[in-house]
């Protein structure tokens, strides 16, 4: 198996100061400020996808145009 090639993550050595977790407060990943900066990156979010892609957890219709989860049953 090739080892992952983590270029994509060079742009994130440009995020801001960004809170992660408020003192105090249960963790929620859904609530970090850093988390959603790098989730918002074309490269982040490019490689996502081409990961989902090439494992095959997502699927591509080539008669409507659309991708779906593998699982997808709706």
């Amino acid at each position: 198996m090739p080892k992952m090639n983590y270029d994509f993550l060079k742009c994130v050595r440009r995020m801001p100061p960004l809170l992660h977790q408020r003192k105090g407060e249960k963790f929620n990943i859904n609530e970090s400020e850093a988390a959603k900066w790098i989730a918002s990156q074309p490269e982040v979010l490019q490689k996502v996808f081409d990961m989902a892609r090439y494992k095959g957890v997502i699927q591509y219709d080539p008669e409507s145009g659309m991708w779906r989860g593998a699982d997808y049953d709706g």
